[in-house]
């Protein structure tokens, strides 16, 4: 994969593609730099990466990519329904089917990560457990029109320690690491003031606004330890 350009009196030497040497993010490294980002397949089976989901992504870590990410996204509590063909990190189950799926990655010298969210205001009342949609602010929501629960201080507390149990989950799953998705779900609803319009410590200026997403970093860190890569996809 390199190209060698010959000048009069000099020796070829050889050129390589960027694109095509390693880089390394703290402990891993990833012997290129080309990727699949998050998406949903639509392979799932209630919510869960099966067989045919994993083989799906073996097949391009098989084709010579560093890195395949998927989930897009995976939802890490109940009132974040699957509504989107989506992956469900909340429960244990997920656990066996993460540790078979990063084997067959790994086994092609391929990184595994997974894309986790809560949809927030996004999610549909009437799937799933028929839960209420939650958010920062009751604004309503453009794609199923019901207006979300404001969440309270044990709301709040409640999701950041599931996003940080998806991520103990995704470590003990064998994944490389994770990123959690801002958007439209709740990581952005909070950093938006379209969609916060709170007067408490999670509103108004922009730490505040940032107050939510960076207690969910620093417990999904805490649950997941240093060994583990974290990111943002914004």
């Amino acid at each position: 994969m390199s190209a060698a350009v010959a000048s009069p009196g000099r020796s070829a030497s050889p050129i390589r593609d960027p694109l095509l040497t390693p880089l390394t993010i703290k402990h891993l490294t990833l012997k290129n730099r080309v990727m699949s980002t998050s998406h949903a397949s639509g392979l799932e089976v209630d919510g869960m990466p099966t067989e045919r989901y994993q083989l799906y992504h073996e097949e391009k870590a098989k084709g010579g990519l560093a890195l395949t990410m998927f989930g897009g996204s995976s939802n890490v509590d109940v009132d974040s329904p699957n509504i989107f063909r989506q992956l469900n990190v909340g429960v244990d189950a997920i656990i066996p089917h993460l540790q078979r799926f990063s084997e067959r990655v790994h086994r092609h010298g391929a990184a595994l990560m997974v894309q986790v969210t809560h949809l927030g205001r996004r999610g549909e009342p009437y799937a799933t457990n028929w839960l209420p949609p939650i958010a920062p602010s009751p604004i309503r929501e453009t794609l199923h029109r019901s207006f979300p629960k404001e969440m309270d201080e044990h709301d709040i507390a409640r999701v950041v320690k599931a996003y940080g149990a998806a991520a103990r989950r995704c470590k003990e799953g064998g994944l490389d690491g994770l990123e959690a998705l801002a958007g439209g779900h709740l990581f952005g609803q909070f950093l938006s003031p379209k969609t916060n319009r709170r007067t408490d410590r999670f509103g108004g200026s922009m730490m505040n606004r940032c107050r939510f997403p960076l207690m969910v970093l620093e417990e999904m860190r805490r649950q997941a330890g240093d060994k583990f890569l974290i990111g943002l996809r914004y």
